[in-house]
């Protein structure tokens, strides 16, 4: 909804509002990007990565004064951004684009895009990990077929035993790991507000492949000097890693099964030669940790993403202007593309 008048009481001269948003894609390295964004002295990134108004009716509803709040401390030499991947959900959130046309017309728009595929499982992934750590229940209640396909999302566990409360704006629904993939359908939701030039788009793996050029196309976006490399070139290639936390908690299994198995023992454990103590550690690690690690995609689930995605990548290219060969997945078959266009009379 556009501005309403206590919206503009509230919005004074000095507030602020992004200038840029980087919309997603969830898993495509957002954090990482976010992070360094913030180093950059006339760049302002707020203090809560992700401030989902735009997406969340229960922060929407709070009102613009509260949203622009975050900006505060902006200097008015700054640009200004915020990163919150709920906002290329569409059309799980589809207020969403036309919400920040409405109080943010003139904003810029990043959005990073990751091999489907992947980038769909490690959401996956992610929900498990919240899960975990919110909870304290390690045991993994869904599969990632369970999460996407209809007939076995219906009869599988309840959503309290995969979504915690850290996750509890996300709706239960097989699309939930999926319409992050689902790009042009994400981008043409932004083309129906925003004109192209308003909207960058890039590619995670080019993120990593090459982080400087990368991080030059978004300076040069926005409208700000380049990064001094040495705010980035420390940087790891990916933030929030998921398998990091997953290993994590197989470590901390092995110690306390060979705690539980010394007994008294234990305290003796620093007598060991190291060489023996590490030997003993890796062979205990793991053991019962395929209960806390969610079971790998199934190929067939793995071919079937492939084609659904694979499909889309014409279209793909056509609105962004890259290429995804490096994505390995199918292009359609350019003889039955040939047909189906003589049959449409183009």
């Amino acid at each position: 909804m556009p501005l309403n008048i206590q919206d503009c009481f509230a919005l004074t001269a000095a507030s602020r509002l992004p200038d840029f948003i980087i919309i997603g894609a969830a898993k495509a390295g957002t954090t990482s990007l976010y992070a360094i964004l913030d180093q950059h002295r006339d760049i302002f990134m707020p203090e809560v990565k992700e401030p989902e108004f735009f997406a969340r009716d229960d922060r929407y509803a709070q009102g613009i004064a509260a949203y622009a709040a975050g900006f505060a401390a902006a200097r008015p030499d700054q640009v200004v951004g915020e990163a919150s991947t709920i906002y290329s959900l569409s059309p799980l959130f589809g207020q969403t684009p036309a919400r920040i046309k409405a109080h943010i017309p003139q904003a810029k728009i990043i959005y990073m895009l990751r091999e489907p595929v992947g980038r769909a499982y490690s959401f996956y992934t992610q929900l498990v990990k919240n899960y975990q750590n919110v909870t304290g229940d390690l045991a993994v209640h869904r599969s990632f077929e369970e999460m996407i396909d209809p007939a076995l999302h219906a009869k599988a566990a309840p959503r309290d035993k995969i979504l915690s409360r850290a996750n509890a704006h996300m709706p239960d629904t097989p699309e939930l790991c999926l319409a992050g993939s689902e790009y042009v359908q994400q981008i043409d939701s932004y083309l129906a507000h925003f004109a192209p030039e308003q909207c960058l788009f890039l590619k995670f793996e080019d993120f990593v492949r090459d982080r400087p050029a990368t991080l030059r196309r978004i300076t040069d976006f926005i409208g700000v000097a380049p990064l001094d490399a040495s705010v980035f070139e420390n940087e790891q290639s990916t933030q929030n890693v998921s398998a990091a936390h997953f290993e994590a908690l197989s470590q901390q299994m092995g110690v306390a099964q060979a705690r539980a198995k010394a007994g008294p023992l234990w305290g003796l454990r620093k007598l060991v030669p190291a060489g023996v103590r590490a030997r003993l550690k890796a062979a205990l690690r793991g053991q019962g940790a395929e209960a806390i690690r969610p079971a790998p995609m199934r190929p067939e689930t793995r071919a079937m993403l492939a084609q659904r995605f694979g499909a889309q990548l014409p279209e793909l290219e056509a609105r962004t202007g890259l290429r995804f060969d490096d994505w390995d997945l199918p292009r359609p078959d350019a003889s039955a593309a040939s047909v189906s266009a003589m049959a449409n009379g183009s």
